[in-house]
């Protein structure tokens, strides 16, 4: 059973987008297969810095630059993640007979950007296509389903009026816990990590600004000139080891999402250095942090100021230490290892496949 991974056609598997989630993820999933046994190749743009067991480029440099180029720090590179644009339709165009050479029986094909290849699926009927990580509002039709979190999973049940299924996991983001050094002394600012809009919180964040005494530190890809505010720094958008610094530095995280968080990612990066982070009670939030714990989840203005200023109460080694044993990629992985186990079984009994495992205590004798 080999995994073949298909990268995002309008980024790079390299640290520069790592601010993008996807991308983020897609370059650290073959480390984390690898170290569980499986051969990962990768379907990607030139220059990856993932280290799969092999690397098929697609789009060359040359192609990638004359395609985005053009694009600044700060513009959201999620813009060009259209299906059907010229960048996807030659990135498909070159995966397509990649694909062909190297497929074998019972090998998995790996989504991690879900249906901008799902016409995959019909030139590929005999193998298992897996969404590897689903945080997006469009799922393939009749895909294997790795969510990202259980709000996000019963998100897309109600959305599709339907029950759960067994062959659907829930499995967070992975993190290379290498890249997240924790801090264990509080900073003196707030930080903000994220695509600047409304949508992930600014208006709240600047509410915020006008009660808190506390400076607050953007960074992300945006314009922030609408949230502009004495006591808010905008910093632009930052990569790899920076995001660290900046997290690890900080007092606590803010997360105000205005929607259904899949995940959001860059509270569990905090968390990993050891910083408080400090949401919405709604979304994947629920399950990232544990009130009074790792962070605190707020409804109003004076929920968010009190939280401001009870994250000194808060231990950030333990902070970290449940981080990490959520999040590593060693725990990830062992659950997709058991994840795509289970998918390996549909190829003999599926469901009723057992494994002799001995029992662990004997049942009472019945007179």
């Amino acid at each position: 059973m080999r995994l073949h991974l298909i990268g995002l056609f309008h980024t790079k598997s390299t640290i520069e987008y790592s601010h993008c989630a996807f991308t983020g993820k897609a370059l650290r999933f073959p480390k984390m297969m690898q170290a569980q046994g499986y051969e990962v190749l990768e379907y990607s743009n030139e220059g990856s810095e993932a280290n799969a067991t092999k690397h098929i480029p697609i789009l060359t440099e040359d192609e990638f630059d004359s395609l985005y180029g053009a694009r600044k720090k700060t513009d959201f590179h999620g813009n060009d993640a259209t299906v059907g644009s010229d960048g996807h339709q030659l990135f498909e165009k070159k995966l397509i007979p990649h694909l062909k050479e190297h497929l074998e029986k019972e090998d998995i094909i790996c989504h991690p950007f879900g249906h901008a290849h799902q016409g995959l699926m019909d030139l590929f009927p005999a193998h298992q296509h897996v969404e590897t990580g689903i945080g997006y509002p469009t799922l393939m039709p009749n895909s294997f389903r790795i969510f990202e979190s259980y709000a996000w999973m019963h998100y897309h049940q109600g959305k599709e009026n339907r029950a759960g299924k067994n062959y659907e996991w829930v499995i967070p983001n992975y993190f290379d816990t290498d890249d997240w050094k924790p801090k264990y002394k509080p900073g003196t600012y707030l930080a903000f990590l994220g695509r600047i809009c409304s949508q992930k919180g600014l208006d709240t964040i600047k509410e915020i600004a006008n009660h808190s005494p506390w400076p607050i530190v953007l960074h992300g890809q945006g314009d922030a000139s609408p949230w502009k505010h004495p006591n808010i720094e905008y910093r632009g958008p930052i990569t790899g080891l920076e995001r660290a610094e900046f997290l690890s530095n900080a007092r606590a995280t803010l997360m105000p999402t205005v929607f259904t968080e899949p995940f959001g990612g860059s509270g569990v990066e905090a968390m990993l250095c050891g910083t408080p982070l400090i949401a919405v009670d709604y979304g994947a939030f629920a399950e990232t942090v544990v009130s009074g714990v790792t962070g605190y989840r707020c409804h109003t203005l004076q929920d968010w100021l009190d939280a401001i200023e009870d994250v000194d109460d808060l231990d950030r080694r333990q902070i970290a230490k449940i981080a990490k044993q959520r999040y590593s990629l060693e725990a990830c992985g062992t659950k997709y290892d058991k994840a795509f186990q289970q998918l390996n079984d549909l190829w003999r009994k599926g469901w009723y496949e057992l494994r002799n495992k001995p029992s662990r205590s004997i049942p009472p004798r019945q007179e």
